[in-house]
């Protein structure tokens, strides 16, 4: 009468391992690992890496660029990528400060600002959906029309860029709660919401059956062309809500604010567990691998580490993500007898 018993046992313990080994080869694991190990070596080796100064200073990089990364993210997952969310960024705090010194309210001018975003990534989703131009080409043009006209919009300033703001807009990016920035407190909840939405909203999880497979997808019914626009636009209102928070931050609109940051914000997706091929990802998965870039980037700070260096080292980072990346598609369509 003992051995059901025991058969029962000995599938509860082949269920905790194998839910074990899934959780261990997950690339979210992965990450916070990597995290703990970094965060350790910092830890030791440097007497400024846990002061509150820097621990503030990590909070103000990772707040923006995972509010971006989750846009990035989405847009990942269905099989696309916008390498214009830098140049939004800068465009969207440049045309919010300028609001703000012509005379307009903090709610007014953060609203223009949001929909410059939203009209950029709206215009890049609906060239890609409905025009059919592939999405490296439109979204490289829209970086080199946004730069283009953060640098025209600031001519003839000073070098500082655009100043004088209130401070009821400086406080959105530099006011704190809990000793906890206000944009990261923001970015937490961009973060879980945006997570629960993809995982548990229908819609959302048709975001993997795009990047899985678009025909199909769309052969079964989704609309994949509205969601291909929406998910744009959700990616450039993104990364104009992370520009206006940084000029707030900053106090000050730069015409150099985001630049170069898309293949940042790419690597940090890459490394928390996105993919090229689409059709894998989370948000989580975004938030922790920009933890790690911007872990990454303090120790070359504390560390002394030149720019070129920097340049270099990420560089080598994003090389070899890709190659994993691109290695592990191969591999699973070797797997499933696709190749």
């Amino acid at each position: 009468m003992e051995l059901p018993k025991q058969k029962s046992e000995k599938g509860v313990w082949a269920k905790v391992i194998a839910s074990l080994s899934a959780l261990v080869r997950s690339k979210e694991i992965i990450v916070v690992l990597l995290v703990i190990v970094i965060s350790l070596i910092l830890a030791i080796s440097s007497d400024t890496f846990l002061t509150t100064s820097n621990i503030e200073s990590l909070q103000t990089s990772i707040a923006p660029n995972a509010i971006i990364a989750t846009g990035m993210m989405i847009l990942l997952i269905s099989g696309v990528f916008d390498l214009s969310v830098g140049s939004i960024m800068g465009l969207a705090g440049v045309v919010t400060s300028h609001a703000l010194v012509a005379g307009f309210s903090v709610p007014v001018s953060i609203f223009i600002g949001l929909m410059i975003g939203l009209g950029a990534g709206i215009l890049n989703g609906t060239l890609i959906a409905l025009v059919g131009v592939n999405p490296l080409i439109v979204t490289i043009g829209m970086m080199q029309v946004g730069r283009g006209l953060v640098f025209v919009l600031l001519a003839g300033t000073a070098r500082h860029g655009v100043r004088g703001f209130s401070e009821s807009f400086i406080s959105i990016g530099a006011g704190k709660c809990l000793g906890i920035y206000n944009m990261f407190w923001m970015m937490l909840a961009i973060v879980v919401i945006s997570q629960i939405l993809i995982l548990k909203v229908q819609k959302g999880r048709h975001i993997y059956y795009i990047g899985g497979n678009y025909e199909a997808a769309r052969s079964v019914g989704v609309r994949v062309k509205n969601i291909r626009i929406f998910t744009y636009a959700l990616s450039g209102f993104f990364a104009a809500l992370a520009g206006i928070l940084v000029t707030a931050r900053l106090e000050m609109a730069s015409r150099y604010m985001g630049s170069g940051l898309e293949l940042k914000i790419i690597i940090s997706c890459l490394i928390g567990g996105g993919s090229i091929s689409g059709g894998q990802g989370s948000i989580i998965g975004a938030f922790l691998g920009v933890v790690f870039m911007s872990l990454l980037v303090n120790s070359f700070t504390i560390l002394q580490i030149g720019d070129y260096w920097q340049n270099i080292i990420v560089g080598m980072v994003l090389i070899i993500v890709v190659s994993m990346d691109a290695y592990m598609y191969i591999r699973n369509l070797k797997e499933h007898g696709k190749l």
